[in-house]
């Protein structure tokens, strides 16, 4: 699958939807860059939140799932904010 044609909003939702159960916000105000924000359950209350994600970097499928896997990880280790990931 490739990232090609779909708009910033399709993204977000897609986004939102990979971390599920868990609340997630996922916004894009400039068209080039992401802000996520990640809860525990229903809340966003202690929230890990990534910002500066560059949109252009997500291709493929693989880039996007790898994206999820690194802010799991974030959430995991307890990482209050993080600027600029990129997936490996």
């Amino acid at each position: 699958m490739s990232l090609i044609g779909v708009s910033s909003l399709e993204l977000c939702q897609l986004l939102e939807q990979a971390f599920l159960p868990d609340r997630s916000v996922v916004s894009c105000t400039d068209d080039e860059h992401l802000t996520i924000q990640l809860g525990q359950g229903d809340s966003l209350s202690n929230c890990v939140t990534v910002t500066g994600v560059r949109i252009h970097s997500l291709t493929s499928c693989h880039e996007l799932a790898a994206l999820v896997a690194q802010v799991r990880e974030e959430q995991r280790l307890g990482q209050a904010c993080r600027s600029g990931l990129a997936p490996r």
